[in-house]
This record gives structure tokens, sequence and C-alpha cells, in this order.
């Protein structure tokens, strides 16, 4: 008794290479849905990683946390924590800070690299950063006159002024 095999899997069948594409695309397709896929939600600040509750302790010890909200973006996974005056921080998946916003109070001047402080300091007196981001390549800064400065990571040259 011999089994006949269906003509969509011998080879040099353009049928084949059919099926095969499609089911490539369909994965191509199910992959690219995944990767942009964003979660959100609230969390207790016990979660956040022990870097962070750490940070938070140093640098903001008489403020509790009003909101923290862990976000899976990208595959990455975030924590933007926020205090009753507005105040955001930005964790990575370590616990280590990536972004502070402020709308008045002064970003915790430990955390503002020396160079970037003094560069302030002497070109805007009278001023101080309600805003830092540290990227993988450079830092941005805005200070409380709405001036934004984006640093160079290696050697905190300013690349980029606007007012």
């Amino acid at each position: 008794m011999m089994t006949k095999i269906p003509e969509v899997l011998k080879s040099g069948s353009g049928k084949r290479w059919v099926w095969i594409t499609g089911v490539v695309a369909i994965f191509a397709l199910l992959f690219a849905i995944a990767w942009n896929i964003e979660c959100e939600r609230a969390v207790a600040p016990q979660e956040l990683p022990g870097e962070a509750r750490s940070f938070i302790a140093q640098h903001y010890p008489e403020e509790n946390p009003v909101l923290v909200i862990k976000t899976l973006d990208e595959l990455a996974v975030t924590y933007k924590v926020v205090f009753a005056d507005g105040t955001q921080v930005k964790f990575r998946r370590n616990g280590m800070w990536r972004e502070i916003k402020s709308r008045s109070r002064a970003v915790p001047s430990a955390v503002v690299p020396a160079q970037i402080a003094d560069y302030v300091a002497r070109n805007f007196p009278g001023t101080f950063l309600v805003g830092i981001e540290h990227t993988c390549r450079e830092w941005e800064v805005k200070l409380n006159n709405t001036i934004e400065l984006t640093f160079d990571d290696k050697r905190f040259a300013l690349k980029e002024y606007d007012d």
C-alpha cells in the first residue's frame, strides 16, 4: 500500500512556496504587532526596583509617590513615579533614573553632572534645572526659564540650544 504525497509538498511545486511565504508573512505580522504593544498599569511603590526606591529615599525623602506606573513598551520595562507637586521621575528596568521633570522644583543637584551644573551656573545665573534626561548619547536639560540645552554624553559639549 503506497501513500500518495500531496502536490503542495512535492519539491519544485509553486504552491509550496506560496504556502511557505504565507506562513512567514503571518509570523512577521504577529512579531510586528507584538513589538508595538504598549502596556501600562499602576503598581505599588514597593514594586519598584531597589535602586529606584533608594533614589527616591535619598533625593525625595519628604515625598511619597502618588502614582507609580509600570510600562512595557517595545520589549522594555520602565517605571514612572509621580509626586503630589507633579514632579515625575522615570526609571529603567534596573532602577537607574532616566528622566526627571518638574514644574517648579529644582532637579536634585546630586544627579546633575558637574560639567553641566557649572555651565548652567556660568551662563544662566539665577536659573535652575527643572528637567533632565540622560539617553545613551546625550544629556538634555530644561531650565526654569524654558531654555533647553543638549550636551554630548562624553565631553559634555553643548550640542543644541533651544529657547
